[in-house]
């Protein structure tokens, strides 16, 4: 059974990247995650989980890890420069991807206006240019709200299901940050 290892920035992303590594590799994987708490505490924790991957699949090492932080309006290729520097001169015995969801990964589970509808039980309209929107994670909140049903929350597991519904070829068609990350989990 294929492995990835996947660390993430808090509850909401380790719901949604686990079912989008599913949606995208198999249902079957073995998804081995670890949650940070938040985008700065990632960029410190981060090497030391990728250490930690070398041994963590029954003392044997991931195929794959994938680290995933959000831009919060920075410039992603600043933040995996910032990322690369830290584990500058490390070679691991898997392949390593370091990513950036513009602007956060909540805009990835709004490029699916079919998943949405199904998770809120009601017609969504497609949300133009998600990753262009300045808080992708309140626009979220508010269509969840709107819906005013059992999934009008915004929670991990309202997450998870919006990305379990989600048809990954139509993120990655809206979304360029998620064709990079859908890129490093088929790769």
């Amino acid at each position: 059974m294929v492995s990835v290892g996947l660390i993430v920035e808090g509850d909401y992303d380790e719901a949604a990247l686990t079912e989008f590594v599913r949606q995208c590799l198999s249902p079957e994987v073995n998804v081995i995650c670890r949650r940070c708490g938040g985008a700065p505490q990632l960029m410190k924790k981060f090497p030391g989980f990728l250490e930690h991957f070398r041994h963590v699949n029954a003392g044997f090492p991931v195929e794959k890890a994938i680290v995933v932080r959000d831009a919060d309006r920075k410039n992603p290729e600043v933040l995996i420069n910032q990322m690369e520097s830290k584990i500058s001169g490390r070679t691991y015995p898997f392949r390593r991807n370091l990513l950036v969801a513009v602007e956060k990964m909540e805009a990835w589970l709004l490029a699916d206006e079919q998943a949405l509808s199904s998770v809120t039980n009601k017609s969504q309209p497609r949300v133009p240019d998600p990753e262009k929107i300045f808080d992708p994670k309140a626009k979220l909140r508010s269509i969840l709200s709107d819906a005013q049903n059992d999934q009008s929350v915004y929670t991990h597991e309202v997450a998870r299901k919006i990305a379990a519904a989600a048809r990954p070829e139509i993120v990655a068609a809206r979304c360029p940050s998620f064709k990079k990350f859908q890129e490093a989990v088929v790769g």
